[in-house]
């Protein structure tokens, strides 16, 4: 098969260090038809500053420039970007748009270049194994009906651990999620996608890679999340437009699991709680709309654990965060 032109896109937020080494490792990748693109959420300037810094040291060859900035209009601007590019582009997003916001400027950015087949996903607190991609383009050509792939999450501190198996399932009635092989050991990766596909009800953000059928026909990631969810409503879409979900097990991507928000499976802080119950009972209330008083109840039960555990403070983040998906708010 030709190699198809993949965009990688990675969100930073003040996260210059991770983001840097992410980029770094995307350099090493096997599949070599790509344009890495950094998206950035108006970080400090310290942390663009760290970004550039670490373009400047990077070897360059050829006429393609290693390394440019752009603000979003030009970035969107199909006229403006024909004939040219970059290894790597920063895009400077305009504001903290969020998860869904930041990442879907990257993709806006690859649809305006008109050369896009797919569209690499990626959390910043990754590093990948360089077989990552050519791993997840392979399964897509395998079976051209998935929209979105899935990746081997592997903790990057353990790398004997698997976080997931690309992606989780779900319990609507609950309102609860569950990584698909989480806690696993690496040694019990299958071999073969299909069962972990069956079980799959989302791909998990920090790798998902995109088609360019599917953003045509789905569209973006829906932004009024902010944070948590926005992959899971955007498989759930895809789904109903008769896309299916894809794992390619051997495409190894090491995860530092929440190294931007404070996210951890101990309860992270009371910032990523307010978000992810906020961004729960928002997928509830619109896609599982009946279940909503069941949901409430259990995610209430949740958050008040946090406080019968002398937590009092992540169970007022749980709270708000409910309160919040009512109206739609929250802090930004």
């Amino acid at each position: 098969m030709n190699m198809p032109k993949v965009y990688v896109i990675v969100l930073n937020w003040n996260g210059a260090a991770d983001t840097c080494a992410c980029v770094d490792s995307l350099l090493r990748l096997t599949h070599s038809n790509t344009e890495l693109v950094i998206c950035d959420n108006a970080s400090q300037e310290a942390s663009l500053h760290a970004i550039r810094e670490w373009a400047m040291q990077q070897p360059t060859s050829g006429a393609i420039p290693f390394f440019r900035e752009l603000d979003v209009p030009s970035a969107h601007d199909s006229a403006k970007l024909k004939g040219h590019c970059a290894k790597v582009t920063l895009i400077h997003t305009g504001g903290n748009l969020g998860y869904a916001g930041g990442m879907n400027v990257g993709v806006r950015y690859a649809m305006a270049r008109q050369d896009m087949d797919l569209v690499w996903i990626l959390n910043n607190d990754t590093v990948v194994d360089e077989n990552a991609l050519t791993e997840l383009v392979a399964r897509v050509h395998d079976d051209p009906n998935i929209g979105i792939c899935g990746s081997s999450l592997i903790y990057f501190d353990q790398r004997t651990k698997v976080q997931a198996f690309g992606g989780a399932s779900y319990q609507p009635w609950r309102g609860r999620s569950r990584a698909i092989g989480a806690f696993s050991s690496i040694e019990s990766i299958p071999l073969q996608p299909h069962d972990v596909e069956r079980a799959t009800a989302y791909v998990i953000g920090a790798s998902m890679l995109v088609t360019k059928r599917f953003i045509d026909t789905v569209g973006l990631m829906d932004e009024t999340y902010f944070l948590y969810s926005e992959e899971q409503d955007w498989a759930l879409r895809g789904r109903k437009a008769d896309f299916s979900l894809g794992y390619a097990p051997r495409s190894f991507v090491f995860h530092k699991h929440g190294a931007s928000i404070g996210t951890s499976p101990s309860g992270g802080s009371t910032v990523s709680l307010f978000y992810l119950y906020r961004a729960k009972l928002m997928f509830t209330m619109r896609h599982y709309a009946l279940l909503t008083p069941v949901v409430i109840l259990s995610l209430a039960w949740e958050g008040a654990k946090f406080a019968l555990k002398g937590k009092p403070d992540k169970a007022i983040a749980v709270g708000r965060g409910l309160v919040a998906a009512f109206s739609g708010g929250g802090p930004r």
